[in-house]
């Protein structure tokens, strides 16, 4: 009788511990990173509610918590009950790879394992199926898939149902409403931006670091370009075929053939008319190959984003007093081609320069308003041109092995685009964009871990991880399919929310609401060194955007019938970075192609993260510690870091270092290409 009695209780105990290590799918928004540690905080909400314009893309993670295996899913389709629907390339599904991140970026920084790679289920630039699926995870660890919406330009106003089917061990329907705002956003980005990649950068990353078939190399390429472009970014060099000499001799065929349509608007992207808004003359600026460059892009109407860039950080990759002459040759070639130097006003007139002779100075947001008690501290924008741009570096988190005067410890709050940062502050800098009214954006690499090694495994550079790359090669070896592409990173997407949020700013400015646009910005990046904001208070400031500038157009939510989104997001939950603060002793990780296998050696780093700042503004000066998982938001408690370098000279990259090694690709460059450029001499 007594065994009889055991057996149920046996049955109940094996029931009870299988239903324990049942996988857990739930949902986090965009601008959340989801490290392996991190669990569901509480309430994690199993649904995503999210809102765009039109032509504008939105995103969420759907995460599964382990132990779950063979792990896919599939997004057919968003409708509005009305006929009609989102579907084929404006959905895509990206397995949300890992990279073993062994160098902590600044202050707030964490060793340990990060999603950033984003491994496309079916790519958009070929439509070819890769291994994004299956996966398998770990007990007791996530595993995130980013889903990138994209609103077609016509797709009408009004609310969109649909849901992201789980499969595998684990049997879930993951429900979406989309509303749908009735206003739509421009293909062409109205913030400028001018990101550099060298020209043999995919060349490398792909096997083939000369650049030796431009048969292949060229559509390559362009695919590179055509993906930044659909994240509203411009590759200031899109081309690698040279079509002048420093004579000016030229032929323009391969460069109109690849890069033409990049200008004309005519190229495949799904932003439907999207074009460059910069480009850099490639090679020395001698009068000849000025005035050849000037002529042609006069010619097809390309000449407004052209611009000789003159130096980059002076006196790190130039003299000083190199720069008079260089401006003389782009002047004698044509006067009215842009003149641009990333270094600030005041820096360029000590170092005797003429500031008129200068169109376009380009300023490291750190100088735009400074931690009180610092050389900048408080707003310096009125100290700048009305045109002046803006960058983020390595300085903005901290640079190491770089220089006196310019490394620096426990840097802290600044935008980045280092991997180990909180994804918010990958997509702040647009919000300074205009809080400073600044009207582009410059950074100087987006492959250069290409020429260090392999990104998939290490991004190590200038003190952080990610600094100056932000593809990594899609090789079929790593991706499958037939065809090489480039990868985007999670980073990427965030700098493209963030043109976003900017194009929702500035809408709001265009029609008369500058003053309350303005006001919603500062809530949640207050200054310059507050780049650290939680997933509802920027969701909350693009509700507030969106229903001011709704009303100004005459068409309050209440035309479209559609729901009040609220606050949240995807649910109110911001996950943060932190999950529960759990240190990931864990095993590394190296992405082996299908997301489940972790084989790498570890470092034992916090797998804690930044964290979000708590409150309504986000305006905590973030450490590096995360606080406990809620259903609100991650707390962050300032640790009181301060930026305790000095002031370097500015520069697209705040490291001459950075930008040296530029000059040794390109001077490569004319050596590869020697048998191209012979004939147009």
């Amino acid at each position: 009788m007594k065994g009889l009695l055991t057996l149920p209780l046996l049955v109940i105990a094996l029931l009870t511990a299988r239903e324990a290590k049942a996988a857990q799918v739930w949902v986090a928004p965009s601008p959340t990173k989801v490290r392996p540690l991190m669990t569901a905080p509480a309430n994690a909400p199993t649904s995503a509610t999210v809102s765009a314009a039109k032509n504008e893309f939105e995103s969420f993670h759907v995460v599964v918590t382990g132990p779950a295996s063979s792990v896919s899913m599939a997004f057919e389709a968003l409708t509005d009950g009305k006929g009609n629907s989102i579907s084929g390339h404006d959905l895509v599904l990206y397995r949300e790879a890992l990279l073993n991140v062994t160098q902590q970026s600044g202050g707030d920084g964490a060793t340990g394992r990060w999603p950033d790679a984003l491994v496309p289920d079916v790519d958009y630039l070929m439509g070819e199926k890769r291994n994004a699926f299956p996966f398998n995870v770990p007990a007791g660890e996530s595993r995130a898939v980013f889903v990138d919406i994209h609103v077609p330009a016509g797709a009408p106003a009004g609310v969109y149902n649909g849901n992201v089917i789980v499969t595998g061990d684990v049997n879930v329907q993951v429900p979406v409403q989309l509303t749908v705002w009735d206003f739509s956003m421009p293909s062409t980005a109205t913030l400028k931006s001018a990101f550099g990649m060298t020209w043999n950068g995919p060349c490398m990353g792909h096997g083939d670091g000369s650049c030796s078939n431009p048969a292949v190399e060229n559509p390559l390429r362009a695919r590179y370009v055509q993906a930044a472009l659909d994240n509203r970014i411009s590759i200031y060099n899109p081309d690698i075929t040279l079509p002048v000499s420093p004579r000016g001799g030229a032929n323009w065929a391969g460069y109109d053939q690849y890069s033409g349509p990049f200008h004309d608007g005519t190229s495949a992207t799904r932003l439907q008319g999207a074009r460059l808004t910069s480009e850099e003359l490639e090679g020395y600026g001698t009068p000849a190959l000025v005035s050849s460059y000037s002529q042609h892009f006069k010619q097809k109407g390309w000449f407004p984003v052209l611009f000789n860039y003159i130096c980059d950080e002076p006196p790190q990759t130039c003299k000083w007093t190199d720069i008079p002459k260089r401006i003389a040759d782009s002047r004698s070639g044509d006067p009215l081609l842009t003149t641009l130097v990333t270094t600030w006003p005041q820096n360029a007139q000590k170092n005797g320069i003429d500031l008129s002779t200068i169109d376009q100075l380009v300023i490291v947001v750190n100088f735009m308003e400074g931690r009180p008690g610092t050389e900048f501290a408080g707003n310096q924008r009125s100290k700048y041109p009305a045109n002046a741009w803006i960058y983020q570096g390595c300085m903005s988190f901290g640079c190491s092995g770089v220089g006196p005067g310019i490394d620096g410890t426990a840097t802290s709050g600044w935008p980045s685009y280092a991997v180990d940062t909180d994804g918010s502050r990958n997509r702040s800098l647009e919000w300074m964009s205009f809080i400073y009214d600044t009207k582009g954006e410059l950074y100087y690499e987006m492959t250069y871990a290409n020429f260090t090694g392999d990104p998939w495994t290490s991004q190590n550079a200038f003190g952080g991880t990610g600094d100056g790359t932000l593809f990594y090669p899609g090789t079929p070896s790593r991706i499958g399919g037939q065809t090489e592409i480039p990868v985007e990173s999670l980073r990427m997407k965030g700098i493209r929310d963030g043109m976003e949020d900017y194009e929702l700013l500035n809408l709001a400015k265009s029609l008369g609401l500058g003053d309350q646009a303005l006001q919603i910005a500062k809530s949640v990046f207050p200054t310059a060194y507050q780049g650290t904001a939680s997933a509802a208070a920027i969701e909350s400031a693009r509700e507030q955007l969106a229903a001011l500038i709704l009303h100004a157009l005459g068409k309050d939510p209440g035309s479209t019938g559609g729901p009040d989104a609220g606050t949240g997001g995807t649910g109110d939950v911001d996950a943060g970075n932190g999950g529960t603060g759990d240190v990931d002793a864990g095993t590394g990780d190296v992405d082996a192609g299908t997301g489940d296998v972790d084989a790498g050696t570890g470092t034992g780093g916090v797998d804690a993260g930044t964290g979000n700042t708590g409150g309504p503004t986000g305006s905590t000066d973030p450490g590096g510690g995360a606080g406990p998982a809620d259903a609100g938001q991650i707390q962050v408690v300032s640790t009181g870091l301060v930026q305790t370098h000095g002031f370097p000279t500015g520069g697209c990259s705040s490291t001459g270092s950075q930008s040296a090694w530029l000059g040794l690709l390109l001077a490569g460059a004319f050596v590869a290409s020697r048998r191209r450029r012979d004939q147009q001499q």
